[in-house]
């Protein structure tokens, strides 16, 4: 047997045949629909999210969600991801500019 819930009087419930009533509309798309996340941050990172928001007077969930989104811009909208080291070496290889 199953314990019930604290807090629930389960004398004071009433069934009955009848339909529920209305139903609430369904939020319109994907981008109304928001889901909680949790993810570990170094504690360095999550101070300056909270500086950051503060400063720009917004919640820190925005801010984060907003820098996600920009990131994912980038990601997507790059050709591919290049490594540092790769860029760095690149940089390297080219040869000084000769005045003429």
């Amino acid at each position: 047997m199953s314990e019930q819930p604290a807090g629930v009087d389960m004398h004071a419930l009433t069934f009955t045949d009848e339909p529920a009533g209305e139903v609430p509309p369904r939020p319109g798309g994907p981008e109304e629909v928001t889901v909680p996340r949790t993810y570990r941050l170094p504690a360095e990172l999550d101070e300056w999210i909270t500086r950051t928001a503060s400063a720009r007077g917004v919640q820190r969930s925005d801010l984060v969600r907003n820098l996600l989104e920009l990131g994912r811009g980038v990601f997507e909208g790059a050709d591919r991801p290049v490594s540092m080291a790769d860029v760095l070496s690149a940089l390297a290889s080219v040869g000084p500019h000769d005045a003429a």
